[in-house]
C-alpha cells in the first residue's frame, strides 16, 4: 500500500530515534520478563535491534515479507538458555507494542489519517506473526534436539553402567548428572513386551526413581534401574526381569541376573515380575541344553508315537498324583489311568515313585515345553 507523506514523516522520525527504542525495548522485557534477567544485555541487545530495525522497515512499505533469519537465531539462543517459548513469544510482543506506541503517538502529533493508522496496524501485526512463528518453531527444533541429546546421553551412561564399561573413577559425578545417588540401592531390570517401549516405559512408571526415568534400549529390550521392585504384576503383556537391589557400582552382576530371569520368563511364555528364585529350576532348564536334551530323549522320546500315554501321565502329574482326579479330567477309568502309567514305564524305564525320577521327568517336560527337542517323527 502507498504511504501518504504524513506517514512517510513518522517513519523517518521513528527511524531517528530506533537506538532508543531498543533500549527501552530491552529494558521493558528484562524488567517484565524474569527468565531474561539472566540473559546479559550485549547477548539480548542483537536481537531486539535486528527486530525493532525490521518492525520500522517494514513501515515504510508494508509489502515486503518477514524477516526470519534473525528471529530463527534469537528461537534457537533463547531455547538453550533455557527461557520458555512462552517467555520468547512475551518478549517479541513487548517490542512490536513498544514501536508501535512510539510510532502512533508520533502519528497522532503529525495528525495522520486514522484509517491509515489502523490498516497499518493491521499490517504490522500480521508481520509480526510471522516473525514470532519462525522464533518459535526454531525455539522448539533446539528444545526437542537438546531433550533428545539429553536422552541419548542418558542412555550412554546406562549402557556402560549396566555392561561395566562405565569408568569407576567419575561414577559419583557421573551418576549425580543424571539424578542418581552412587550410594543408594536400586533394582536392575530388563523388560520386553506390551506392544513397545514406550509402553514398558508408562508401566513402570511408577517404579522409578525420579520423573526422568534411567533407562535406555539394549537388543530391543527396555533396561534400567528401578527404585523398588515392582509388584507381581504390571499393566499390559509385559514381561520383566529384575536382580537383587544393589548401588549402581555393582549393577553388572544384578543386572546379568535380570536378563536370565527375564530370558527364562520369556522363554515359558509367562508375563508379569520375576527374580531368579521365583523362576526356581526353569533357569536351568534354559541355560543347560545339554541336560534337556538327554532327558528328554530318555522319558519322553520313547512315547512321542504314544500321545495318549504322554497326555495321561502330563495330567497326572499336574494333578497331584491322584489317579481318580486324573481320570475324571481324562475322561477314562481310573484302571485305563494305572494301565497308562505302567506301560510308560515299561516303555522309559522310569519308576513313577522315585522322587529322583519324577524332578527328572519335570526337568523333560520344561525342556519340550520350550520346543527346542527334536521334533516329533524326526
Amino acid at each position: 500500500m502507498d504511504r501518504s507523506a504524513v506517514v512517510a514523516k513518522t517513519v523517518v522520525s521513528l527511524r531517528r530515534e530506533a537506538e532508543r527504542v531498543v533500549d527501552l525495548v530491552v529494558d521493558r522485557i528484562v524488567a517484565e520478563i524474569p527468565s531474561y534477567a539472566a540473559v546479559p544485555r550485549d547477548r539480548l541487545r542483537p536481537g531486539v535491534a535486528a527486530s525493532v530495525h525490521d518492525g520500522i522497515e517494514f513501515l515504510v512499505d508494508g509489502e515486503r515479507l518477514p524477516v526470519t533469519a534473525d528471529a530463527a537465531a534469537v528461537g534457537a539462543d533463547r531455547a538453550e538458555r533455557g527461557i520458555p517459548v512462552e517467555d520468547v513469544m512475551h518478549a517479541y510482543r513487548i517490542g512490536v507494542r513498544t514501536v508501535w506506541e512510539r510510532f502512533a503517538r508520533e502519528a497522532r502529533r503529525n495528525d495522520a489519517d486514522p484509517g491509515e493508522v489502523l490498516q497499518l496496524a493491521e499490517r504490522v501485526w500480521e508481520w509480526a506473526d510471522g516473525v514470532m512463528v519462525r522464533a518459535a518453531r526454531e525455539h522448539r527444533r533446539v528444545d526437542l534436539e537438546t531433550a533428545l541429546d539429553a536422552q541419548q546421553r542418558r542412555g550412554a551412561f546406562i549402557r556402560a553402567l549396566l555392561s561395566g564399561t562405565l569408568d569407576r573413577a567419575g561414577l559419583h559425578l557421573q551418576a549425580a548428572a543424571f539424578g542418581l545417588n552412587a550410594d543408594r540401592e536400586y533394582v536392575p531390570f530388563r523388560a520386553r513386551g506390551g506392544g513397545d517401549a514406550r509402553g514398558i516405559v508408562t508401566a513402570l512408571v511408577p517404579y522409578f526413581p525420579h520423573t526422568s526415568p534411567p533407562v535406555t534400549l539394549l537388543d530391543g529390550d527396555v533396561a534400567g534401574l528401578l527404585a523398588r521392585r515392582p509388584g507381581e504384576r504390571v499393566p499390559g503383556d509385559v514381561v520383566v526381569g529384575i536382580g537383587p537391589s544393589v548401588r549402581p557400582a555393582d549393577a553388572v552382576d544384578a543386572f546379568d541376573r535380570a536378563s536370565r530371569a527375564l530370558d527364562t520368563a520369556a522363554r515359558f511364555g509367562l508375563s508379569g515380575v520375576y527374580d531368579l528364585s521365583d523362576l526356581g529350576l526353569r533357569s536351568a532348564v534354559v541355560t543347560e541344553d545339554e541336560v534337556g536334551t538327554l532327558l528328554y530323549e530318555r522319558y519322553l522320546a520313547p512315547v512321542q508315537d504314544l500321545p495318549d500315554i504322554e497326555r495321561t501321565v502330563v495330567t497326572y502329574l499336574s494333578g497331584g498324583m491322584h489317579v481318580e482326579d486324573a481320570a475324571r479330567t481324562l475322561f477314562i477309568h481310573p484302571n485305563t489311568l494305572r494301565n497308562r502309567l505302567r506301560r510308560f514305564e515299561e516303555v522309559t524305564g522310569a519308576d513313577l515313585r522315585d522322587h529322583a525320577t519324577l524332578a527328572e521327568l519335570w526337568w523333560a517336560l520344561a525342556y519340550q515345553s520350550l520346543g527346542d527337542h527334536p521334533p516329533r517323527g524326526g
